[in-house]
């Protein structure tokens, strides 16, 4: 049976045997609130999951579960409502591609975007005009998450991000970077199948509904603080909780003689606790990552003519972030090692290096939809004469050119090598067969001239441990 008969079919009765499990949760003193829910979560599981054909919980399920995870008390419960949100979105999905779940499509035909309008949704798009956005963010609320809630958890990572080592972790931060996590979740699955849809369809209208895109034209936050926020995030909180070779080595997990409830749970937290800012981590990133590929499709459909003065104008992400780090270039390295897409790393060092360039470099295009033919000969062309190198080590700081120069390399070995001669014009000129070959003659040839330019400067030990 096709995904969207399964959700169009209201299961009462599934929700009337699984909600009765929860007739507890009024009950602040029972003593086995825990269990019901742990009880619940399987039921929802056994009936919606493990059958090949079970039914899609109703919005009072998933509501349910959304809930639970936001004012849990343990961390099993947080954990497995968030595997369990993660699984029923996969399972059955509010946006797809029509090809994506029928394997009788043929391959050859054209993808039709299905979205499910009325399914629910952890995230409040509907109104921009809500009076209590400042608690949804909230434990234990029952409202979605409105833009201002979602600011604030971002906020709340930056303030966790500041503190200092000493600071304990608590179960909940865990529980609001989980939050975090599982909305960015659901802002990726949103996004993918409309902007493939709209890169293959140049279908604007399904791309500008996306929930990253309400988000960020909300009017209840600044997308630009959103945006800053996010990058503070990614480089301070990498900064602050990746162990150095020292700290692998000297620091233990002490296990108490006496295991009671609070030391369990304690325990169980520092277990998880650098998984969990790890995934947090990722979430950040892929949330500027969605961000970054809005901008690119946008900017097509505006050279499509696609776009309205409804859809209004926007800094490109791209842009802010370079803004950023040219204010504080203390952030080029941490944002580099902790921002790992490839594509979108070398975009953003590309356009960084050309705004100091003092003659920029304009990369020629095969068409419209090129995004950037000759990004890579365009960042070398830059440092061709000891005069434009001398320029850009004044503005940007020889440590901060050993960095860039770095991260090009790291971001073109992990390139795939037909879509890096994408990016190399020069090729055939001088026939190499490999880019990889070319880019590290260049990079051996970009250093050679940056000693000339200063005989003082030499390899970091950092950058030499980025090539090994």
């Amino acid at each position: 049976m096709e995904k969207s008969r399964r959700r169009a079919a209201s299961n009462r009765g599934i929700e009337e045997n699984t909600l009765a499990i929860l007739e507890s949760f009024c009950e602040h003193d029972s003593s086995h609130v825990h269990d019901d829910r742990l009880a619940f979560l399987d039921a929802v599981r056994f009936a919606s999951i493990v059958p090949e054909n079970g039914p899609p919980p109703t919005n009072k399920m998933m509501e349910a579960i959304f809930e639970i995870m936001r004012e849990a008390k343990s961390l099993e419960l947080i954990v497995v409502c968030y595997q369990l949100l993660c699984e029923l979105e996969k399972h059955f999905p509010r946006v797809y591609l029509s090809n994506g779940e029928d394997k009788q499509v043929p391959s050859s035909k054209t993808a039709e975007l299905v979205v499910f309008e009325k399914a629910w949704l952890p995230f409040a798009v509907g109104s921009d005009v809500a009076s209590n956005d400042k608690h949804v963010a909230k434990k234990g609320s029952k409202e979605p998450v409105h833009a201002v809630g979602f600011h604030l958890l971002l906020q709340n990572l930056c303030e966790l991000a500041n503190e200092t080592e000493s600071s304990e972790p608590k179960l909940e931060v865990l529980a609001k970077m989980v939050l975090f996590q599982y909305l960015v979740y659901i802002f990726e699955a949103d996004f993918l199948p409309r902007n493939h849809n709209f890169l293959e369809n140049s279908d604007w209208i399904s791309l500008r509904d996306s929930l990253v895109n309400k988000l960020m034209g909300s009017r209840r936050i600044n997308y630009k603080d959103l945006t800053k926020d996010s990058l503070f995030v990614l480089c301070n909180l990498s900064v602050a909780h990746t162990p150095t070779e020292c700290d692998v080595e000297t620091t233990e997990i002490s296990i108490p003689d006496v295991i009671d409830n609070d030391s369990d749970l304690a325990f169980a937290l520092a277990l998880s606790f650098p998984e969990t800012v790890k995934c947090t981590l990722k979430a950040v990133q892929k949330l500027l990552e969605v961000m970054m590929e809005l901008d690119l499709s946008r900017k097509k459909a505006d050279t499509q003519g696609l776009t309205t003065r409804a859809d209004g104008a926007r800094t490109p992400v791209v842009e802010l972030i370079m803004d950023e780090l040219s204010y504080d270039k203390d952030l080029i390295s941490p944002f580099l090692q902790a921002f790992d897409n490839p594509r979108l790393k070398l975009e953003i060092i590309v356009q960084y290096i050309q705004k100091y360039n003092v003659k920029p470099y304009t990369r020629k295009r095969k068409s419209a939809d090129s995004q950037g033919e000759a990004a890579v000969t365009g960042f070398f062309k830059c440092f061709l004469n000891s005069t434009t190198i001398k320029g850009i080590v004044k503005k940007v700081g020889a440590e901060a050119v050993q960095v860039l120069l770095a991260q090009v390399l790291q971001a073109c070995m992990s390139i795939p090598k037909e879509k890096l001669l994408e990016e190399i014009s020069d090729l055939k000129d001088d026939g190499e067969r490999s880019p990889l070959v070319h880019i590290c003659k260049n990079i051996i040839s970009a250093f050679t001239k940056l000693r000339e330019t200063d005989e003082s400067v030499m390899i970091w030990s950092s950058q030499a441990r980025l090539w090994a």
